[in-house]
């Protein structure tokens, strides 16, 4: 067996691989140092650009009010300088200095909806009643004038329809407005005469040659038939002359107050729209609890230039006017007036003037 040397000295395999990993473990904890170093670098690098931003920015508006402070304050020297001379501009811009501050705390203190409350509402349409009440009172004293002897004072008839007869325009028609029971009441006779005349014919009575119809079934037919317009009816009646009038009653619901005559809806306006001054002129028949009502649409009427006028009536419940229907008779109608006395003879003084045959006031 051979023997080993002795000059072989131990062996330094376990003394490198300590070394190596020594070596090793330090360049982890250089790698680890090192990330660690540049971490708090940026940090603080960050941080130092954040505080000087802020720094930059408070420097920035510090220099902006100051300069606005300036600027303010040579503003309000030249305000001064330029109002020294006068002590009322100087009055006047303090007076304006307070009342601004004073818009400025009432803006503020403003609700945020400006609908009004339930109580300016209801004050505000009590303010417009009461002050609808006293033009109707108005109207009505106007009224009371107006039957009043004329003054001689011009302001006055300028201020209110007096009467002034004068007669209607040279072949001009009337056309008729009721007012009554605070309404106006559009008096159509050419539509009211068509359909009166329809009804005729529609139950075959025919008059005769002096134009006469059988009264009695006139009437029975008219107890059934009910014709009219949205605003009368006509109801026939014979007379002691043996004429057969057709009365009209005003419908209910129908007419239009002061209110509605303004309105572009008003039935009053349409009436006035469908004829013009030069072919009508206007005749308002008014009682005495109208005449607020009639000074209203008159007051429309005189707008568009329509010639008119008025006169006072007193009619029962049941008749509100009569139909301009004149020319159709009862039975024996020519020998009623056959056998009236005759007519007195001439005396040979002049008559008197007669009172023409349309006039307006």
């Amino acid at each position: 067996m051979r023997k080993r040397k002795k000059d072989e000295g131990p062996s330094l395999d376990s003394l490198l691989d300590t070394m190596t990993t020594v070596v090793g473990i330090m360049i982890v904890i250089l790698i680890v140092v090192q990330l660690g170093a540049d971490s708090a670098v940026k940090e603080y690098v960050e941080k130092e650009k954040a505080e000087n931003s802020q720094k930059l920015e408070e420097d920035a508006m510090k220099h902006y009010l100051k300069q606005k402070a300036n600027l303010l304050e040579e503003k309000q020297k030249l305000q001064m300088s330029m109002a020294a001379k006068n002590k009322e501009d100087q009055k006047l811009i303090r007076e304006i200095a307070v009342l601004e501050k004073t818009l400025t705390e009432v803006q503020s203190s403003m609700p945020k909806s400006l609908k009004p409350t339930p109580a300016v509402q209801a004050e505000k349409k009590k303010s417009e009643d009461k002050k609808k009440t006293i033009e109707v009172k108005l109207k009505k004293i106007k009224g009371l004038l107006a039957k009043a002897p004329k003054p001689s004072s011009e302001s006055l008839s300028k201020d209110v329809n007096l009467p002034d007869p004068k007669p209607a325009p040279p072949k001009a028609k009337p056309f008729r407005f009721l007012c009554r029971g605070g309404k106006i009441y559009p008096i159509d006779d050419n539509r009211l005469i068509g359909r009166v005349t329809q009804e005729l014919k529609k139950a075959g009575l025919k008059p005769n040659k002096a134009k006469e119809y059988d009264g009695k079934k006139v009437l029975a037919h008219f107890s059934k038939a009910k014709p009219g317009d949205p605003f009368f009816q006509a109801i026939p009646r014979i007379d002691g002359g043996k004429r057969i009038i057709f009365d009209l009653r005003k419908k209910g619901g129908a007419g239009e107050d002061e209110a509605t005559l303004t309105k572009g809806s008003s039935k009053y306006v349409a009436a006035l729209n469908s004829i013009t001054p030069r072919s009508h002129y206007l005749q308002f028949e008014v009682h005495e609890d109208s005449f607020a009502a009639y000074l209203s649409a008159r007051q429309i009427a005189s707008k568009r230039n329509f010639p008119a006028g008025w006169k006072p009536v007193s009619r029962g419940g049941d008749t509100d006017s009569t139909l301009a229907l004149w020319n159709i008779y009862d039975l024996g109608r020519a020998a009623l007036i056959a056998s009236r006395p005759p007519a007195p003879k001439p005396t040979g003084k002049p008559a008197p003037p007669k009172k023409p045959a349309n006039v307006l006031d």
